[in-house]
Formats: structure tokens, C-alpha cells, sequence
């Protein structure tokens, strides 16, 4: 049965950082991708793609998918204390389901609360910016962190996000595949 993911999209997030993600798990993994918004409206990636949405995320029940995909981006500031967002993420971590965030946004992890004893990563610019909804987790500095279903990384280190997002879904068919994957999105292909 194919996975089912849900994408939450906010107006200047980061389209690069989930790029190589999305591109396997639909490749790889035959994924169905739901992209929600908070207010069901198209948004403007950093890139300047227009993001249709198919949801509401306050209308979104987390236990339908898989997982749930967060990108980072220069729009997390506009999103950051916007209760639907932290409703759903809580909804979703309580439902056991895994949580993808790459760079900046791990703030709506935190802000979440979700991050509090755990260890996470993300660029150091948005660490400095945000430190005050970090202040209950370790900061490691590292490209990518995994612990307790979360998965959080560093903006550039979307080689190795891709890996750990298909790695927890398990959509890998062999090593081959994945290894093959990782040298692709490093463009060693």
C-alpha cells in the first residue's frame, strides 16, 4: 500500500530543501503527497513556484498519513505563532506519526513544544533567530538528528534527509537503491 504523506506548505518556504524528498517518495515509494496550507490558499515558494494547496491544515487529521513533511524557509516568521500549526503538529506527534523538518522549521517544532529533552538540528541562523522557542532542547549543530520519530536537518543537508525520511517510511527496495539515491542527490549521478 503506498504511503500516504502530508506536505505543509507556508507562503516562502524553502522549495529546494524538500525537493530530492518529494521526488522520491513518489519515485521510490509510489507516495501520495497532500499538501496543506493554513488557510487552504495557494502559496509563493523562496523559488517563486506557485503551491496549490489540497487542505486546510486545521482540517487535516494526522493520523491519515505517514508521515507528515515540513520544509524550511524564509516564511517561518509569518507561521511560527499560528495555533492551527501547533495543533496539528501536537495532533500528529501524539498520534505516533513520524514528523520531517528540515531547517527552519524546527521553529514550529519547538514552538510546538515538541522538542523539549530531545536533541534536533538546523541551520545556525535560525537557532540564533529562534533560540527562545528552543530553550528546552539540545541544539547539535549537526546535517541531520533523529530521535523519537522526528526528523530534523540542516537546510543544505538534504541528501541525508531524503535518506532518513524513506529510511523511517521504508520505501527502499535494497541498498542499492538508497545508495544510489544519496549519490543522486549529491549530484554524483
Amino acid at each position: 500500500m503506498a504511503k500516504k504523506i502530508l506536505f505543509f506548505a507556508y507562503p516562502m518556504y524553502a522549495d529546494f530543501e524538500i525537493a530530492h524528498t518529494l521526488f522520491f517518495l513518489r519515485k521510490v515509494g509510489n507516495a501520495t503527497i497532500t499538501t496543506a496550507t493554513v488557510d487552504g490558499d495557494p502559496v509563493e515558494s523562496v523559488a517563486g513556484l506557485i503551491t496549490k494547496a489540497h487542505a486546510v491544515i486545521s482540517d487535516v487529521d494526522p493520523r491519515d498519513y505517514d508521515m507528515v513533511l515540513v520544509s524550511g524557509g524564509d516564511g517561518i516568521a509569518k507561521v511560527v505563532d499560528d495555533n492551527r500549526i501547533r495543533e496539528f503538529l501536537i495532533s500528529a506527534r501524539m498520534a505516533g506519526i513520524p514528523i520531517a523538518s528540515i531547517c527552519a522549521s524546527a521553529v514550529l517544532l519547538g514552538k510546538a513544544g515538541l522538542l523539549a529533552g530531545k536533541q534536533f538540528t538546523c541551520t545556525p541562523n535560525t537557532y540564533e533567530m529562534f533560540k527562545a522557542v528552543f530553550d528546552a532542547a539540545t541544539y547539535t549543530g549537526t546535517r541531520l538528528e533523529i530521535t523519537d520519530k522526528m526528523i530534523t536537518a540542516k537546510g543544505t543537508a538534504f541528501p541525508e534527509f531524503t535518506l532518513a525520511v524513506l529510511d523511517t517510511l521504508a520505501l527502499w527496495k535494497n541498498e542499492e537503491q538508497r545508495d544510489y539515491a544519496l549519490r543522486f542527490c549529491k549530484g554524483e549521478v
